[in-house]
């Protein structure tokens, strides 16, 4: 390769930095955070190049540095590591999108931090191929680190940062204890990738994995679809040496969005030989790379062989616990009430939290902090939340790659919304401990309460076309890790004529639910096999019902196993915490003819953990649905085809029983209200 620096960004200034301040007074406290540290720096520098792997594969980084400020030759870098393109790049203009164009960028930058942004192999304009989720990404990211942290503008300290596939992204490095690594602040991921991600409760979340598998395809090979908000990853390298970027992207000559196949050698703008670095980079990407969707669509258990020969165990963010509890490594988790890998948040803290330095944040959000419509239903705009998301990480930051003393570390570790309720709260530990299991059991007239009806039973008529997506933007819990959420709260009163419900009576006062909601759930069906979806809702004195929060389980994985087995089938001995319900989802214990002979079975599923405040006057619904098409893929041995439509569908007749000794119930953590004595 011609030359590895390839380009320098002319200075732009930093709105918002101002110097100074010195006699504000220290502040120090969740999402207030002042007479610290400053912003200091007004402009930044860029530039491009690769880093060397072990195995001879090149990762391409973009570097801003601050500049206009106190002299430093060197800066604590803060890390995004990740394949969904560091920047891109406008090849009609030269336009560059990158960190330095958001908020978050200048914001950091102004504080004296340096920005490093890396193309994982297989992606943007990195070299090589990539299985999501290989470990060799561990390493890399390892080798990585190490590298950055002998530059001469590192100061030697390194975090990092990011949301979901990001987060995974900082506990796989995090694995490898490279030097210069100080902490992580991992945002929206599971604890386990397959009940996590890939088969909620064993049921493959189909929606989600065509839209992923769809957008990666496009950006893996550096496709330009400018009306979508595709465009390709800015070059690395300069290969003519002109100081312009976009003329090392080779012409598209059919103008189909893709370079790729309009022969080789590809034609360029400028007409300048080169070695064709960028072509060759994202041709390995087309070639070499493994479509998630297709393999793990065709992987049902957590122990289904993926391609070369791993498994989600491998994969997933647990197969690196025991390593990121070795290396003590602070961490500060991130996560919100409607991700989907709420749990799993809640599973990492908890697990963690005795070996490593450790917080834990919980926001009214979707799949980042900011996203979702719970921010402005309980008044906060998204730039608001924006300033709240920056001030904390800047608070971590400072501690941990600054060494400042502002008492981060010394608060109460985990710090929550209560949603309907008071907001924000300090808590000491998770579940808390002063929590109240409540149970309502299901009873006769659909109704929900504290005390067993009598025995009895609802038979329901299982509907494929049950569709838990909310609003005009189609989004749910699931699909929001894809980025879509629903543009408002999520209301089932509609949805809800398709399900199983049981209400209770209005609530005399308000009663906050905080924890992990359990459901016991004793059912027959006249299938062998059947998928569950259970949702607790709130409903309003003037029949709105909105969701809480929810959960599923193919009933094929109704017994209970060992929790400790999420972690590579339990051979670490790591205790994982809390303890709640795990089914092992493994291929030798799952039972396709769970139902048969007329069996009655118990299935016990989580929903996922909440905080949300029952207002006095509102009543409490459960409700249960047997699908939730298109977002989850409908069960192979009832829809073949995976279309509600389908006339070879098997519709079976689920019965649910109440009462002794079948007494399905839900269990609510119930936080008693402060003494006000």
């Amino acid at each position: 390769m011609k030359r590895l620096v390839c380009f320098t960004v002319v200075l732009v200034a930093l709105s918002g930095a101002v110097p100074g301040a010195e006699d504000t007074p220290k502040v120090s406290k969740p999402f207030e955070y002042s007479g610290y540290t400053t912003p200091e720096y007004t402009s930044f520098k860029t530039f491009s190049q690769y880093v060397p792997m072990e195995d001879g594969e090149q990762l391409a980084i973009d570097v801003h540095l601050p500049t206009e400020g106190p002299q430093r030759e060197a800066f604590p870098v803060i890390l995004e590591y990740l394949p969904y393109q560091r920047s891109t790049i406008n090849v009609e203009t030269g336009a560059v999108k990158d960190v330095t164009g958001s908020r978050e960028g200048r914001f950091f930058l102004s504080y004296g931090y340096a920005l490093v942004k890396a193309d994982m192999r297989g992606t943007g304009a990195s070299t090589g191929w990539v299985l999501d989720f290989i470990p060799q990404l561990s390493r890399d990211g390892g080798r990585l680190v190490e590298w950055l942290s002998e530059q001469p503008w590192c100061d030697g300290k390194i975090g990092m940062k990011g949301s979901s596939y990001l987060g995974w992204s900082q506990m796989a490095t995090a694995a490898q204890a490279p030097k210069g690594l100080q902490c992580i602040m991992p945002e929206c991921i599971p604890l386990d990738g397959y009940t996590g991600e890939a088969y909620p409760g064993g049921i493959f979340l189909h929606g989600f994995f065509v839209d992923f598998s769809r957008y990666m395809g496009m950006i893996w090979r550096n496709m330009n679809f400018p009306d979508m908000g595709i465009r390709p990853t800015k070059p690395a390298l300069d290969e003519d040496g002109d100081g312009e970027l976009q003329d090392e992207i080779p012409v598209d000559t059919n103008g189909n969005g893709t370079f790729l196949d309009d022969g080789f050698p590809p034609a360029y703008r400028d007409g300048a030989e080169r070695q064709h670095v960028y072509f060759k980079s994202t041709q390995q990407h087309a070639k070499g790379n493994y479509n998630y969707t297709e393999w793990a669509s065709a992987a049902p258990f957590l122990d289904s062989p993926a391609p070369l020969d791993v498994s989600m165990y491998d994969l997933s963010p647990s197969g690196y616990v025991p390593a990121v509890r070795q290396s003590r490594v602070p961490i500060y988790h991130s996560g919100g009430w409607f991700d989907a890998f709420t749990r799993g948040t809640f599973e990492l803290y908890c697990t963690m939290a005795g070996s490593n330095p450790s917080k834990l944040v919980i926001a009214p959000s979707y799949h980042d902090f900011t996203s979702g419509p719970f921010w402005k239903h309980f008044g906060v705009s998204k730039n608001e939340a924006e300033g709240l998301y920056l001030a904390e990480h800047l608070r971590f930051y400072d501690r941990y790659l600054k060494g400042i003393e502002n008492g981060i570390d010394t608060e109460p570790p985990i710090y929550l919304y209560v949603m309907n309720g008071a907001g924000w709260r300090f808590e000491k530990e998770w579940p808390l401990a002063r929590q109240q299991v409540k149970r309502l059991f299901f009873g006769a007239d659909h109704t929900l309460a504290e005390g067993d009806s009598g025995e009895g039973s609802d038979a329901y008529q299982v509907d494929f076309t049950h569709d838990a997506r909310y609003t005009e933007s189609l989004g749910n819990r699931y699909l929001g890790i894809g980025m879509n959420s629903p543009q408002t709260p999520p209301l089932r009163t509609d949805k809800d004529q398709q399900c199983l419900s049981y209400t209770s009576e209005s609530v005399d006062k308000d009663m906050e639910v905080t924890g992990h909601p359990l459901v016991r759930l004793w059912a027959s069906s006249t299938a062998p096999d059947g998928d569950f979806f259970v949702y607790l809702e709130d409903v309003e004195p003037g029949g709105e019902a909105l969701l809480v929060t929810e959960g599923q389980l193919r009933a094929g994985f109704a017994l209970l196993r060992d929790n400790n087995t999420m972690i590579h089938g339990g051979i670490t001995r790591v205790d994982v915490m809390p303890e709640l319900p795990w089914h092992g989802f493994e291929k030798a214990q799952y039972n396709a003819q769970i139902f048969a002979d007329d069996a009655l079975i118990e299935l016990v599923m989580d929903l996922n953990p909440t905080a949300w405040v029952f207002k006095a006057g509102h009543r409490i619904r459960v409700s249960i649905a047997c699908a939730d098409y298109p977002t989850f893929r409908l069960h192979p041995l009832l829809s073949p085809k995976n279309s509600p439509d389908a006339p070879d569908n098997i519709l079976p007749i689920v019965t649910v029983y109440r009462g002794q000794p079948h007494a399905s119930c839900v269990e609510l953590p119930i936080i008693p209200a402060p003494d006000k004595t």
